[in-house]
């Protein structure tokens, strides 16, 4: 809702009178005034207060009314004593969850903390062409794989301590704002959808758009079904269609963002279950399939500008008929967190239009507005796989692209690590065109760096430029301190 006064929060209380919240008192004592609405659903409404790192959730009724202490005692008491119970939780340290650290006295609802300049992941899920148009300013491909990696490796840091989050939608999921900025954090909101295995299913909620198809036939949330809630997400961010948007799918009759309780969802008796959309009850092929294809759709964007076979698989292993009745043989989120993490370090963003896809060498020429690609750092492996690609741009004045190559291009994948930078790379002009490769403090004693210029090496100690000269070949090695190594190709594709 909309005020005149952006300071006034309205809504209606248990007897449907309008309230409308300026500040709020939590059990600290401490006073948080209301400054807008971030995300709204079924379970509440999550607001921002005056405070950008400070977030208030009002926990709202079947009705979406407010529960208040003194008119709703018998269901805030409840209600209090679960905030209560989620404080306690063992969440993991450092962990980007944003769960009570405080109640509040006259309304059902708890204070989070949250890191400021936050947006809703919402917001990156192009589900309209004026969205799809604003993905070359957002940081189109190339930062929702990103994104979409760090969101699967906090769903593994939750699974590996046998937590799950249930109710995985964008509604849930918070980003940094400006996709600029160097560092690009994601976080979860709704502390209180996180259970452990083995409590009271009945507390259990979900968003049918998003939700495992043994959700809908009321089975309990579980770390597989989590895994789905995210692939169903991240297809849709990156196709701007829901994976089971196809030609069969019917159009359902009910609002995309509600959730249920698992209690209701086992009402079978219920006409509930008949009217589910079928695009939501997995009942029929993803628009993908390549065993069944008659749900297959060319609506969205083209597949192949974000499909890796890397990504493909773990869709397909979590969509076909096998994935949708079989829960236990779906990708883990670690194999998700580092199919992402892959396609960011292979994306390349085209000067021209903006857009970024996923480089396929074949092709010279961007698959967005077919200009010609610009020059492009690539790193190779062994077998001479594509495992890093980048744009580059050269200056007179040295001020052209700077970048990060990843921890995970040379080491294990590690879900807490693997974005970090080994090396801030930069176009240089010193007697002629170079790459400079800085070395990051943090990976100096961990590893040695070697560059290797038509097969003699030179250990890279802090900063080291690679002067770009026809014919030669360049390779970049990575030895460990228990001795394994990688060895990449450089090559620089395109005229510098």
């Amino acid at each position: 809702m909309q005020n005149a006064d952006e300071n006034v929060f309205p809504l209606c209380d248990s007897e449907g009178n309008t309230v409308e919240i300026r500040s709020v008192l939590d059990s600290y004592g401490c006073s948080h005034d209301i400054a807008k609405v971030l995300g709204q659903g079924g379970q509440g409404v999550v607001c921002l207060t005056r405070n950008p790192e400070i977030v208030i959730k009002f926990a709202l009724d079947s009705k979406g009314r407010l529960i208040c202490r003194d008119k709703n005692k018998e269901t805030f008491l409840k209600n209090d004593a679960a905030f209560k119970a989620i404080m306690q939780k063992p969440f993991p340290e450092r962990l980007h969850l944003a769960y009570p650290m405080a109640r509040l006295v006259d309304y059902s609802g708890y204070v989070m903390r949250l890191m400021g300049d936050m947006t809703g992941f919402s917001d990156l899920v192009p589900l309209d062409e004026k969205a799809i148009g604003k993905m070359s300013e957002d940081g189109g491909h190339r930062r929702r794989f990103e994104l979409l990696a760090k969101l699967a490796a906090l769903l593994a840091k939750m699974h590996g301590v046998g937590m799950v989050y249930c109710d995985l939608s964008p509604n849930n999921v918070f980003v940094t704002k400006d996709p600029k900025f160097t560092t690009q954090n994601v976080w979860l909101i709704d502390a209180d959808n996180v259970f452990i295995p083995g409590e009271d299913s009945e507390k259990l909620v979900y968003t049918p758009r998003y939700a495992a198809p043994e959700l809908l036939e009321g089975k309990s949330c579980s770390i597989n079904s989590d895994v789905y809630s995210f692939a169903t997400l991240a297809f849709e961010t990156l196709a701007a269609l829901h994976p089971f948007a196809g030609k069969m799918a019917k159009v359902g009759g009910f609002e995309d963002d509600w959730d249920v309780t698992a209690k209701d969802a086992k009402k079978e008796d219920e006409q509930k279950q008949v009217d589910i959309d079928p695009q939501y009850s997995g009942k029929i092929p993803w628009v993908e399939d390549f065993s069944d294809v008659s749900n297959h759709t060319d609506d969205g964007l083209p597949r192949q500008n974000f499909l890796t076979d890397e990504t493909f698989t773990l869709f397909n292993m979590t969509f076909s008929e096998e994935g949708r009745e079989n829960p236990k043989i779906r990708p883990t989120s670690v194999l998700w967190a580092r199919a992402f993490a892959h396609s960011q370090a292979q994306s390349v963003r085209c000067p021209d239009c903006g857009m970024s896809f996923v480089y396929d060498e074949s092709a010279k020429n961007c698959p967005w507005c077919d200009k010609k690609h610009p020059p492009i750092l690539l790193l190779k492996d062994e077998n001479g796989k594509v495992v890093f690609a980048h744009e580059l741009e050269f200056c007179e004045d040295n001020s052209g692209s700077e970048f990060p190559l990843p921890e995970h291009v040379f080491m294990p994948f590690d879900v807490n690590t693997f974005y970090r930078g080994v090396f801030k790379v930069r176009t240089v002009n010193y007697n002629g065109r170079g790459i400079e490769f800085s070395l990051q403090l943090q990976f100096v004693d961990n590893c040695d760096f070697f560059m290797g210029v038509n097969g003699k090496e030179e250990k890279i100690s802090g900063r080291y430029i690679l002067q770009i000269r026809k014919g030669e070949t360049y390779a970049l090695k990575c030895v460990g301190r228990n001795e394994w190594s990688r060895t990449l190709s450089v090559e620089i594709v395109g005229k510098c």
